[in-house]
């Protein structure tokens, strides 16, 4: 459908609906003329004004079937009239079509096209480890039919490549510089529900500015859509705090907790396995966050660990506690008058930062039984292989 609607657009551009009705009306009229002169004749096969129809349409486009004909002066004058006005009209009409569709292919194979889509995942850059995400994406929920837009600098045979080997799933590749605001636009990402951006390896840009264009995009994604979920993958542990200012909801650094699992290899030989197990693909025991069932709200951890591990056969981990804080954004109205202009100068004044987004999200891993659930309480579960949908 959105296929569909981009092509109507464009043809609409090319004023193809203003060709359209006026080559149809061509054909009417020549139909009613050519009746008027031809149904009182002796010799005409024109009785009908659908004679006239059908005669009007088989010589507008050259098919000359023969069945009908004007044999009257008039009709002939007609029949004249109607070759050189339809000839141009019906090339104009089949031009603008094919020279639509055409662009739009075009632009389809370059990934240059501009799309519109709502609830939508972006992912921004590619390396080694983007093959891997998109598996991930597609084997924590197979019914999942989400559209996944991914923005990229591959060369051509690559993005073909990888074009043809996700053809069945729900993805549009789009190719440019995801830094750059116009190229986040064509990916609508102002009506995403997510924006992932990557280390990018793509593009012949210096690989000691990675980081640099992971927060640059981190802040132009955030500019345009602030409410948009961003996660954002870094190199470097010090870049952190920047992508932090730019309230990017997760961060993800490369290689944080290496350390931790080879030094586990000699503090509890066999954990590390234990870690790659959990986090591998093909592994059918996962890790997911799951919203907890309005019933439990009030009740224990307890309780909460019984019916998950029986009805789903999944062991409760832990839990995430998410708290939204008030924003003044959220209190001052859209339009700019004066006193929000002035409440917003104050503030700015106080040098304190309360138009900043915060969601702050606590981590409790192992809680104990009697601990009560509440509505900002979502559930940690490690899913057996032999889990339905939890």
């Amino acid at each position: 459908m959105q296929k569909i609607r981009i092509i109507i657009k464009k043809l609409r551009k090319e004023h193809f609906f203003l060709i359209a009705p006026l080559t149809l009306s061509v054909i009417l009229i020549s139909s009613v003329a050519v009746y008027l002169f031809e149904h009182d004749t002796t010799d005409s096969s024109i009785k009908t004004v659908w004679d006239g129809i059908w005669w009007a349409f088989v010589t507008i486009c050259t098919v000359g079937y023969g069945d009908k004909f004007p044999v009257s002066n008039g009709g002939k004058i007609i029949g004249i009239l109607l070759m050189i006005s339809g000839i141009g009209l019906l090339s104009m009409l089949t031009a603008t079509v094919a020279s639509v569709l055409v662009e739009q292919k075009i632009k389809e194979g370059k990934g240059l096209e501009t799309i519109k889509a709502s609830n939508h995942t972006v992912i921004c850059g590619w390396n080694g480890n983007s093959e891997e995400v998109l598996s991930g994406i597609i084997q924590q929920d197979p019914a999942r039919d989400d559209l996944v837009v991914l923005i990229n600098e591959l060369p051509a045979d690559e993005f073909d490549s990888l074009r043809l080997r996700y053809e069945k799933h729900n993805m549009i590749f789009l190719r440019g510089n995801f830094v750059h605001e116009e190229v986040l636009l064509r990916a609508c990402v102002h009506q995403a529900k997510y924006v992932l951006l990557m280390a990018d390896l793509s593009g012949n840009h210096p690989k000691d500015r990675i980081d640099d264009r992971t927060i640059l995009a981190a802040l132009t994604v955030k500019s345009i859509a602030p409410k948009v979920k961003t996660i954002a993958e870094l190199l470097d542990p010090e870049n952190k705090t920047h992508l932090k200012r730019a309230n990017v909801d997760e961060i993800i650094v490369r290689g944080e907790h290496v350390g931790y699992i080879l030094a586990s290899a000699i503090g509890s030989p066999g954990m590390p396995r234990v870690f790659s197990t959990m986090l591998s693909l093909e592994n059918p025991n996962k890790l997911k966050r799951v919203r907890i069932p309005p019933r439990f709200i009030g009740n224990t951890v307890e309780e909460l660990s019984k019916y998950y591990r029986t009805k789903y056969h999944a062991v409760l981990i832990g839990l995430l506690k998410e708290k939204k804080t008030v924003r003044v954004e959220d209190i001052l109205s859209d339009d700019s008058s004066a006193i929000d202009v002035f409440i917003r100068k104050k503030l700015q004044e106080s040098k304190r930062d309360f138009l900043r987004k915060e969601e702050q999200i606590q981590v409790i891993l192992n809680p104990g039984d009697d601990l009560k659930i509440t509505e900002e309480d979502h559930a940690v579960i490690l899913t057996g292989a032999g889990t339905r949908e939890a």
